[in-house]
This record gives structure tokens, C-alpha cells and sequence, in this order.
């Protein structure tokens, strides 16, 4: 087999002369193409990357949001929740001290109750006891007691100062003295009185007699300006006032 120069060298000119027709028309456009598509190719992960990092970025957003919300929602149910605590401890409170007063207002009203029925028993003893003492009295009472009550009188006149004694008969002249006994004086016993007041504070013959049985027991000197008592009746009265003094005191 023989080589020819002529025949290489025709068909290398002719192998550049197809690259060079591929190269112009084929490897150029496919090139510019595929440069195209990898452009548009990037540009859409470009595109893609970007959507995904604004979706990224949307949802982050959103769950500061929720989690803005969430703690807002929270919030507004401590300060319900406080709110609430508040005014069931103000009601309670209230109710406490509603019930304080109301314990407070019976525990009074029951103390009040009780010292009204202590202090009704009380007087109602005191006046069961003068009663008993004034029937007792009154068992041992008799018309000549009168004659040691004249004695009390006659002791008490002369015990007393000048200056009252004037005081007491200052205006004796003008109305009559009266004695007022529990059981009525016989003629004698009249006469007695009148001259043993008459040696002391000089009523001579203008005094006047009574009875009253509610004295029991004893005599009253009526003076223009005052009452000497003398009787159980009053004794009675003032041991009766004394008691409930003394009680009161206490």
C-alpha cells in the first residue's frame, strides 16, 4: 500500500475545514444556547433562593408573630388571672368584714340584752327585797314605835348646826310645821311632839299632824324649806338607791 501526500494532505484539509463548518455552525449556537440555559438556569435558583429566603424569612416573621401573640395571650390571662385573684380577695374582704361587723353589732346588741335583763333582775330583786323587808317591817311596826322616832328627831335637831337650823325655821312663821307620822298620835303624844319641837326650833302651837300608813313606820317634819324623814319607808328607799349606786359603780 502506497502513502500519498497528496491524498493526506486533501483529507486533513478537508477534516479542518468540517471543524471549522462545526465549529462555526454547530459548537457556536449550541455554546450560546447552553450559555443561555445556564444563565436562565441561574437566574431561576437565583430567583428560587431568593423566594425561599423571603419565604424563609415570612415565616420567621410569623412565628415572632405567634410567638408576639402568645406572649401577649399569656400576659392578658396573668392580668386576668391577677384581676380576678384581686377581686375575690377584695370580695373576701369584704364578706370578712361585713361579717365582723355583724358579729360585732349581735355580740353588742347581745350584750346590751344581757345588761338590760342583769339590770331588770336586778332591780326586780331589789324591789322583791324591799317589798319582803317592807311586809317584815311592817309585822314589826306598832303605834308606840312613833316615841323613839320623836328621840331620832330631837337627836338630829340638836346635832345641828346653828347657821341650818336658822335656815330651816327662817320662814316657819309664815306656813304651819307639819309632822306626818305612820300611825296616827293619840292627844298626849300630840302634845309631846309639839312641845319638845317647840323647845328647838320654836314652832309653839302652829303645827300640824298627819298620818300616813305607806311610812310604815316613823315620822316626817315638813318645813317651809325642807323635809326631815324619819321612817322605814324612806330608810327602805335609800338602802334601795344606795344598792343600785353601788351597782353601777361596780
Amino acid at each position: 500500500m502506497n502513502f500519498s501526500w497528496w491524498s493526506f494532505a486533501l483529507q486533513a484539509a478537508n477534516f479542518l475545514i468540517l471543524v471549522w463548518l462545526l465549529r462555526r455552525f454547530l459548537f457556536k449556537p449550541v455554546s450560546a444556547i447552553v450559555a443561555r440555559r445556564k444563565e436562565e438556569i441561574a437566574r431561576g435558583v437565583a430567583e428560587a433562593s431568593a423566594e425561599k429566603q423571603r419565604a424563609l424569612n415570612l415565616q420567621c416573621e410569623l412565628e415572632a408573630q405567634r410567638a408576639g401573640i402568645e406572649a401577649e395571650r399569656r400576659k392578658a390571662i396573668e392580668e386576668q388571672g391577677a384581676q380576678l385573684a384581686a377581686e375575690r380577695m377584695k370580695m373576701l374582704d369584704e364578706a370578712r368584714a361585713d361579717a365582723e361587723k355583724i358579729r360585732n353589732q349581735a355580740t353588742m346588741q347581745l350584750s346590751e340584752e344581757r345588761a338590760t335583763a342583769t339590770q331588770e333582775l336586778f332591780s326586780r330583786t331589789i324591789e322583791l327585797a324591799v317589798n319582803l323587808a317592807e311586809r317584815l317591817l311592817r309585822g314589826l311596826a306598832f303605834p308606840s314605835i312613833e316615841h323613839a322616832f320623836l328621840t331620832r328627831v330631837l337627836d338630829y335637831l340638836d346635832r345641828l348646826p346653828a347657821e341650818e337650823r336658822a335656815a330651816l325655821v327662817a320662814h316657819l312663821g309664815e306656813t304651819a310645821l307639819v309632822v306626818t307620822t305612820a300611825h296616827p298620835l293619840d292627844a298626849q303624844e300630840e302634845a309631846q311632839w309639839r312641845e319638845q319641837l317647840g323647845k328647838r326650833i320654836g314652832a309653839g302651837g302652829d303645827i300640824k299632824f298627819n298620818s300616813d300608813p305607806a311610812l310604815i313606820a316613823g315620822a316626817e317634819i315638813t318645813l317651809p324649806s325642807a323635809v326631815l324623814r324619819f321612817s322605814w319607808r324612806d330608810a327602805l328607799t335609800t338602802a334601795a338607791r344606795e344598792i343600785n349606786r353601788n351597782e353601777h359603780a361596780g
